[in-house]
């Protein structure tokens, strides 16, 4: 008995290990999907839509004001909105259809230029089969909150901002919060608190980033680890910076790629080197990471102006960098020298993730609501399909897009869209799209 209960909290541990582990298959359980780098391992996806798009399969209304992305975990769909002066958790089956909703805090209607709603995208622990799965959540007022994934009962809410002091953004907070094994690592920019980790069953304090005090930016934190000392990333309102993720202590920090207004993206890595760029004017460049008696050093590899990226993200690809360029679209920049392969204008600024071999690229323009498949090539930008979302949402298409179990998810304010993107050919879209 006590081996069987020993095995199963093992599994419970493993499953909650992003992104250093997914045991999620084709599922998307959190923000920029099962390793928050922005890829889907998944195969078979259609190469070029049909005119018109993909099989517009649902279209589902009651989301809530916001734009955080969905998670998608079996036959169950988590996503965040304000809805009646609260901050709702909602639950949608996979054809659609309304579950439950949840409060775990106060809508953000104060927002001084009108963006109201929540920002924050759900993190999924566990699997469609397990009973104990949990859903953490993050508030735009600064609550961070866990519910059991089956029952939506409540089993603990932070307020990170009142807890510990925290200076809210201009903005609010916008970070998905990250799950690492037994503790949810959230950023809420206090006093010798600007990152800290909290235990995921019960929400108290683990650890505190003591000596860092940077406010919060908007990025959401992403774990790595570099011979063998696991570490946090997290891009605060001053700089990149990198924290152990057993005490919190400051390993190294980097002060390039932050741009004094927003810094929103997540940084990707690969081996020992870090890619981090902001919007701005800023840019960013890369930075590697060498673990010494004496510590960590992070020395700078190469700097670029050629992805100025706002909140839009990028993902690396064969050892290539593609994401977004504010006003100039899209850009290709080589990981290992940071040379510029291209730029091009593409669908206009907006959010990237990548699956087999192809980039799915969202324009953030509220009329034009354009999504574009481009290959994934150093050698240009080839658009090859594109279509519009239907009418119906609201505002920009800032939410960045999800993909599970051969489906694309997009989310426009209230409105979630689901299209199916698996098959030989596609069909027409049930909606005739906007021109």
């Amino acid at each position: 008995m006590k081996r069987a209960m020993a095995v199963a909290a093992l599994a419970a541990i493993l499953a909650c290990l992003a992104p250093a582990i997914s045991a999620y298959g084709d599922d998307w359980p959190q923000f920029r999907g099962p390793n928050r780098d922005g890829k889907s391992a998944e195969t078979g996806l259609l190469k070029s839509w049909p005119e018109g798009g993909p099989k517009l399969l649902w279209t589902a209304k009651g989301c809530g004001e916001g734009y955080g992305s969905p998670v998608i975990v079996g036959s169950a769909i988590y996503i965040i909105g304000d809805v009646n002066g609260e901050a709702m958790l909602t639950n949608l089956d996979t054809e659609g259809q309304h579950k439950g909703q949840v409060a775990f805090g106060q809508a953000n209607t104060k927002d001084p230029n009108h963006f109201n709603g929540g920002r924050s995208t759900p993190t999924f622990c566990g699997s469609a089969a397990d009973t104990s799965a949990t859903i953490y959540v993050g508030g735009a007022l600064g609550e961070v909150a866990c519910f059991d994934a089956k029952t939506f009962h409540k089993q603990w809410v932070v307020n990170i901002k009142e807890k510990f002091h925290g200076a809210m953004p201009h903005w609010e907070y916008a970070e998905s919060p990250l799950v690492d094994g037994e503790k949810v690592i959230c950023t809420p920019g206090g006093p010798d608190a600007s990152i800290v980790a909290l235990d995921r069953k019960t929400g108290k304090t683990v650890w505190t980033s003591k000596g860092l005090s940077d406010p919060a930016g908007y990025a959401s934190c992403v774990k790595m680890t570099v011979d063998k000392v696991p570490m946090i990333l997290a891009m605060t309102a001053k700089e990149l910076v990198g924290v152990s993720a057993k005490t919190g202590q400051v390993l190294w920090h980097w002060d390039r790629p932050a741009n004094g207004i927003a810094n929103a993206p997540s940084p990707v890595f690969l081996g020992n080197r870090v890619f981090e760029a902001t919007g701005y004017r800023t840019g960013g460049g890369a930075v590697d990471l060498k673990v010494t008696d004496n510590g960590v050093t992070a020395t700078p590899a190469w700097d670029s102006k050629d992805m100025i990226c706002h909140h839009g993200g990028y993902v690396l690809v064969d050892g290539f960098i593609y994401g977004n360029n504010d006003a100039a679209g899209w850009s290709c920049l080589d990981f290992k020298t940071g040379e510029m392969k291209w730029k091009d204008l593409g669908v206009g600024k907006g959010s990237v993730i990548y699956a087999d071999g192809m980039l799915y690229t969202v324009s953030e323009n509220a009329k034009a609501r354009e999504i574009g498949l481009v290959q994934a090539s150093p050698e240009g930008l080839k658009l090859v399909s594109k279509f519009a979302l239907p009418e119906g949402g609201q505002g920009a298409v800032w939410a960045h897009p999800a993909i599970a179990n051969g489906r694309l998810y997009i989310r426009h304010g209230d409105v979630l869209f689901c299209y199916d993107i698996k098959g030989a050919g596609g069909e027409k879209p049930v909606e005739k799209p906007a021109k």
